[in-house]
């Protein structure tokens, strides 16, 4: 898919790894243009994502088992089951609200309060752990109050349905940190495939379900419709997670995290040529102040 890398000399990103990350980026801020244009509901759409990438997924973790002269898999324990089941079940709550916080709020937006995960991953720490916050965290919580208000500035988006897609949006960042704390856990005695290949089930399964309670239409209508799922799943579920985890190899943390913090940004370039999306001036400042904080949270906690 991507040629070898090799690692620059004192660490400093390669050419190809930069590629890989900004390749991977534009993947990923694809999601919510499907989700748009696809001819199923948002929440079914986010099932079929899921469901889609599973069998790709096990294919991958067998090949890799493979490669590693690993023939047979060691039985999951029950337990465990229950976890991944937890972890489905969180990843498919955070797919539902963010889908179908697409048709209420712009895609930069949506992208950029999702990625708010380091202020949610502080307070889970809080709560769970009593891991009380790093009060380094205090200013760029205080950006990123100020950075939401200009975000969602009065007399511009406070019509209640715009507002309803932030909130969406920004509730996805609380439950896409409790699924990575189940990860967390889990990887500690499986691969991160065979993790993801049995989770994403878990979450096809609850997102449709949820789509059939809620009156979704579920199936596409077109080849085309079928196209855009697969398509979905391939570039924000596979190609978008693969290519950042494999530039992630050959740069620095804090820079991957950069290159992470462009997502928004190529949303909000899609969503202006697809549908004519614009950010205002103190929109745009508010993005630039919230990028800001986000990368600051990720120095302080050092992820």
């Amino acid at each position: 898919m991507v040629q070898h890398l090799s690692r620059a000399a004192g660490g400093r990103a390669t050419g190809g790894a930069i590629a890989c990350a900004v390749l991977a980026v534009g993947c990923l801020a694809l999601g919510g243009v499907f989700v748009r244009l696809s001819e199923a509901g948002p929440i079914a759409t986010g099932g079929f994502r899921s469901l889609i990438s599973a069998p790709m997924l096990f294919l991958l973790d067998i090949g890799a088992g493979l490669r590693r002269g690993t023939q047979q898999q060691e039985r999951m324990p029950f337990r465990d089951h229950i976890t991944i089941a937890l972890g489905g079940a969180l990843l498919a709550i955070d797919l539902c609200l963010w889908n179908v916080s697409f048709f209420y709020t712009t895609l930069a937006e949506s992208n950029l309060l999702a990625n708010l995960v380091p202020f949610a991953a502080a307070i889970y720490g809080w709560v769970l752990f009593r891991d009380v916050p790093d009060v380094r965290l205090v200013l760029p919580a205080i950006l990123v109050i100020g950075g939401l208000l200009l975000l969602t500035p009065v007399g511009v988006h406070t019509d209640p349905r715009h507002l309803l897609g932030n909130v969406m949006a920004l509730t996805t960042a609380f439950f896409y940190t409790g699924f990575l704390v189940v990860v967390q856990g889990l990887r500690r005695r499986y691969p991160a495939l065979r993790i993801m290949a049995v989770l994403s089930l878990w979450c096809a399964a609850v997102c449709l379900v949820v789509a059939i309670l809620r009156g979704e239409s579920l199936l596409p209508r077109s080849v085309t419709g079928w196209l855009l799922l697969v398509a979905l799943a391939l570039t924000s579920q596979i190609l978008g997670q693969t290519l950042m985890a494999h530039a992630m190899h050959f740069m620095s943390l804090q820079l991957g995290s950069l290159f992470a913090l462009l997502q928004p940004v190529a949303a909000a370039v899609y969503a202006y040529f697809l549908f004519s999306e614009a950010l205002t001036l103190s929109q745009l400042l508010g993005v630039v102040i919230l990028i800001v904080s986000i990368y600051w949270a990720r120095i302080v906690l050092g992820s």
